[in-house]
């Protein structure tokens, strides 16, 4: 997860530490809904393009792969091109206005969830 403001370089440092494909979320700031991407690895085999600039933030970053769909980029500390993909969002988490509706949490206060098969990942309230 990162936000707007969160430069590109110090978001893709998280990313590295995984070091394998994952998804990178974030919520806009002026429409409050959530957008995603997934990113591949660096790969040898795609063509090296100029890495991007060291203040780009991840908002900016998200808007251009949004709009294009997908987009090849590097930051500094990689050696080789990833590939970033736009990730289409669900019309049923967009009827709700706004992300509290969309985007359920358990209340603090209320029944808390409790695992009653681990194996099979089955919940229950309590």
């Amino acid at each position: 997860m990162t936000n707007a403001e969160e430069e590109l370089t110090n978001a893709m440092a998280m990313v590295s530490v995984h070091w394998r494909p994952v998804f990178l979320a974030m919520v806009d700031p002026k429409t409050d809904r959530l957008h995603m991407l997934y990113l591949t690895t660096p790969q040898k085999v795609l063509t090296v393009v100029e890495a991007s600039p060291a203040r780009k933030t991840s908002g900016d970053f998200f808007k251009e792969v949004m709009a294009e769909g997908s987009q090849e980029f590097r930051v500094a500390q990689w050696d080789h091109t990833a590939v970033a993909f736009a990730v289409p969002s669900c019309e049923a988490m967009e009827k709700s206005q706004f992300a509290q509706g969309r985007y359920r949490l358990p209340e603090r206060s209320g029944p808390t969830l409790r695992a009653v098969n681990a194996q099979n990942c089955v919940f229950e309230r309590v």
